[in-house]
C-alpha cells in the first residue's frame, strides 16, 4: 500500500463559520503537503417564492441569478480563508450536497474530504440531520471533520486512536499516522481494560507498532475518549465509522458522531467504502486468537 498523502482536498462549504473554520484548516493542511484544494458549494437554488406558479423562463432566470450570487460569494469566501500560495479551484453545483460530494470525488480524483460540523445534538440533529455525519458514513475517501474547538493549524504532532478491532479503525490509524509532522511521533492507542493484549498486538499495523503508546479506558464512553485526547495533547483523533445506525443512534449519534460533536481537535474517519470491504468483513480477523 502506498503511503497516504493529501493531493487534492475536497472542501464543501455552506459559507457558515464552521465551514470557514474547516476551510482554513484545509488550507493549512494543503500548504503542509503541497496539495490542491477543490472548494464546492452545492444547493438546489430553489426560489423562495411560489415557483410552481412562476413561468418557467422566470424561474430559470431567478435560479441563474442565485447561482451567480453564490459564485461571487464562494470566490470571496475562498479568498478570505485560503492562505496565499495555496492553489484552489471553485465550483458551484446545482444539486444536493451529498450527491455533489460523491460526484466530485469520482470525477476530480480528490483523496481527502475536509468539512466543518455544526455539532447538532438531540432533536435538532434528528430534524435537520448532519451532512458531515452522512459523508463520514458513505464517503469513498477519508474525511476529516474539523470541530469548532479544533485549532486552525493542521500541524499534527500526536494522534489518538481507540482500539476497535475493525479494518476501518486500523486504516484510520494508518491514514492519521501519515499526517503526523514527524514519522517517529507517538501514536496513542486507547484500549478497554478487558482487551486481550495479544489481540491488540495483532490489530496494530506492523509498520506502526514501535510508535504506539498504550492507554486504557474503562468503557466506550465518547466523553471519556475526548478527555483522554485532550489530556494526551492529541491534535487528531482517528476513528473507523460503521455504515449503519440503530434507531437510538439516529437520535443520539453513533460513537464516532458523538466524538465529532465533543472533540476539541480534528477527527479523521474511515468507513468500509474506503478500505474496500463489506460490512460483514469489516471486523479485523482474529481467528488465531482464543
Amino acid at each position: 500500500m502506498e503511503p497516504f498523502a493529501p493531493k487534492l482536498i475536497l472542501v464543501p462549504t455552506d459559507f457558515s463559520e464552521p465551514a470557514a473554520h474547516a476551510l482554513r484548516y484545509a488550507s493549512s493542511l494543503a500548504e503542509r503537503f503541497g496539495a490542491h484544494l477543490l472548494v464546492i458549494h452545492a444547493d438546489l437554488f430553489v426560489p423562495v417564492v411560489d415557483y410552481t406558479a412562476m413561468p418557467a423562463e422566470l424561474f430559470w432566470n431567478v435560479q441563474e441569478s442565485m447561482v451567480e450570487n453564490a459564485r461571487e460569494a464562494l470566490q470571496s469566501h475562498a479568498e478570505e480563508n485560503i492562505g496565499a500560495g495555496v492553489p484552489f479551484d471553485l465550483q458551484v453545483i446545482v444539486g444536493g450536497t451529498l450527491e455533489a460530494i460523491a460526484a466530485q470525488i469520482r470525477t476530480s480524483g480528490a483523496n481527502l474530504v475536509v468539512m466543518g460540523t455544526h455539532g447538532r445534538t438531540g432533536v435538532s440533529r434528528l430534524l435537520f440531520g448532519s451532512v458531515t455525519e452522512s459523508v463520514m458514513r458513505t464517503c469513498t475517501v477519508p474525511v476529516i471533520a474539523v470541530t469548532h474547538g479544533a485549532p486552525e493549524s493542521a500541524h499534527v504532532e500526536k494522534v489518538l486512536c481507540p482500539v476497535s478491532f475493525t479494518e476501518t479503525g486500523r486504516e484510520a490509524l494508518r491514514r492519521a499516522a501519515a499526517l503526523v509532522d514527524s514519522r517517529r511521533a507517538p501514536l496513542v492507542l486507547v484500549q478497554s481494560m478487558d482487551d486481550d493484549p495479544l489481540r491488540v498486538q495483532q490489530w496494530v499495523p506492523r509498520e506502526l507498532a514501535d510508535r504506539c503508546e498504550m492507554r486504557r479506558r474503562s468503557a466506550g464512553d465518547a466523553g471519556e475518549l475526548v478527555n483522554l485526547a485532550a489530556t494526551a495533547g492529541a491534535d487528531l483523533i482517528a476513528l473507523g465509522v460503521e455504515p449503519d445506525r440503530t434507531v437510538h443512534e439516529t437520535l443520539t449519534g453513533t460513537f464516532a458522531e458523538r466524538i465529532v460533536q465533543q472533540s476539541r481537535c480534528a477527527v479523521l474517519t474511515v468507513n468500509a467504502h474506503v478500505v474496500g470491504v463489506g460490512t460483514e468483513s469489516a471486523s479485523f480477523a482474529t481467528t488465531s486468537v482464543r
